[in-house]
């Protein structure tokens, strides 16, 4: 593959895992880093060059694509990975907080994309957005953080309807738990450098273990960010967690809003009603399975 990948946010966790992978499998990566010592560390992995750029920030996307251009070797990919944590009750949540979850989160991935989407288009490329379990689940501590990945997987929807009959690819990778900087990165930003509420203070823990150690590195997210890159038949979601209790519990709460949404709808489906939609939306998940098995077979 001579066309690079561009992966933002790949200087730890869930982006340094895709970033070390693509590089390991002979292709191209740019990655975007936020400081000069990360820069330096991934400028020494063969294959990949860093540059420095704030997903927020227009000058620095700018600065992105003209290094892309410098290289001239156009662009097959985008991995959308750069994001950031939250942790609080809404009720106590100001404004900003909001707004700077969602710059990096949801408005970073939109200024990033179109930056970059005449390339895409070019090479008939992909687009991964790197959504979470949160863009399905919820919790009272984690609203803002979840409204975003939400709002990812309507970006997701919206993109791949505009973009698939022209031959861009656009899916959503929702990760479960896997170390990541996720944890170190919010109380640098909110509880070190930030104003945090009274609630945020009280709930600190100072002992918490903010490296994530208890879960498994992202190495699976980064095979299905690869997948998703380059398989003849790839998905438009994929969910990838440590475990079968994480898949499960999201799962169910996609399945509870369908009930839900039932219960209440002006016109419900019957039980039947239900199974026959499931069975509809499963075939053409069959087809699609069929065609990358004839596709495995014929390579």
């Amino acid at each position: 593959m001579s066309q690079p990948v561009l992966v933002t946010g790949g200087s730890s966790g869930i982006g340094l895992a895709a970033v070390a992978l693509l590089a390991e499998r002979g292709v191209p990566v740019f990655a975007t880093v936020r400081t000069v010592a990360d820069a330096e560390r991934l400028a020494a992995r063969p294959g990949v060059e860093p540059v420095l750029c704030d997903v927020r920030s227009d000058d620095d996307v700018a600065r992105l694509r003209a290094a892309i251009d410098e290289r001239g070797a156009g662009l097959w990919g985008l991995v959308n990975n750069a994001g950031v944590g939250q942790v609080g009750h809404l009720t106590t949540e100001s404004m900003q907080d909001m707004r700077d979850v969602f710059d990096i989160n949801v408005f970073g991935v939109h200024r990033v994309t179109n930056a970059v989407v005449d390339l895409l288009l070019e090479s008939g490329g992909r687009v991964v957005n790197m959504s979470s379990i949160s863009g399905t689940l919820s919790s009272a501590e984690m609203g803002i953080y979840s409204m975003s990945k939400h709002a990812l997987e309507a970006y997701t929807d919206a993109l791949w309807a505009q973009l698939r009959e022209r031959g861009v690819h656009v899916c959503a990778v929702a990760p479960g738990n896997f170390q990541s900087a996720l944890a170190t990165n919010f109380v640098q930003r909110v509880l070190v450098g930030g104003n945090p509420s009274e609630w945020l203070l009280n709930a600190y823990d100072p002992d918490f273990d903010l490296t994530r150690s208890q879960y498994p590195p992202a190495d699976a997210v980064a095979s299905v960010c690869y997948h998703a890159l380059f398989d003849p038949n790839p998905h438009r979601r994929y969910l990838v967690t440590p475990d079968a209790d994480e898949s499960l519990m999201t799962l169910r709460q996609a399945a509870m809003e369908l009930l839900e949404l039932n219960r209440a709808a002006s016109h419900p489906c019957s039980h039947e009603e239900l199974h026959a939609l499931l069975d509809e939306a499963t075939a053409p998940m069959h087809e699609q399975e069929g065609a990358a098995a004839a596709s495995a077979s014929d390579g």
